[in-house]
């Protein structure tokens, strides 16, 4: 008979955030060079590494989900900011209470918001028009990045779902239905 060892969580636990770390590292590898090769390599080995691999994967696709969050939260802050920067500039955006709203503010809008709020001095309007270009260029930054990790969320997937049918149709599902779940 077999006797447990108790470190085998700790083990396991250490296993998880190395694999997160590394994980990380290669997303931010992606995300810097705008290019989704640097964990497409990394995915393939382990692919080829066989259904022992099912758990590594399922880690990346969690830290790849949990910069998704990310990404979607510092998109959301940045509007937030952005509202309370005009705010305080004498200029709410009333009735535009999401990050998407951004999108339909061009400069000439903000122009024609800020007349119909009787804001008229120039070095206002310049301001409030640089605040909407800082917001609009840090939420295309943060919009590209969460687009990529789409892109890679997808990818990892398909490749661990891949793995996945390829272990249950050599008998290795038994041995893995614990890491998919």
């Amino acid at each position: 008979m077999f006797e447990h060892d108790p470190l085998d969580g700790v083990y396991s636990f250490v296993e998880k955030a190395y694999t997160r770390l590394q994980a990380g590292d290669v997303i931010f590898r992606c995300l810097e060079e705008d290019n989704t090769a640097p964990i497409q390599e990394w995915v393939e080995g382990l692919v080829l590494a066989g259904p022992g691999s099912l758990a590594v994967l399922r880690e990346i696709l969690n830290e790849v989900d949990e910069r998704k969050r990310q990404s979607k939260e510092d998109i959301r802050q940045v509007f937030q900011d952005f509202r309370a920067s005009l705010n305080s500039c004498g200029v709410p955006l009333n009735g535009m209470q999401s990050e998407h709203a951004l999108n339909h503010i061009t400069p000439e809008r903000l122009i024609t918001i800020m007349y119909e709020q009787g804001i008229s001095l120039e070095e206002t309007q310049i301001v409030c028009l640089q605040l909407l270009n800082d917001a609009n260029d840090l939420i295309k930054g943060l919009e590209t990045h969460l687009r990529m990790l789409v892109e890679i969320e997808i990818y990892i997937s398909d490749w661990l779902w891949g793995l996945v049918h390829e272990s249950a149709q050599r008998g290795w599902a038994d041995d893995s239905r614990d890491i998919i779940n």
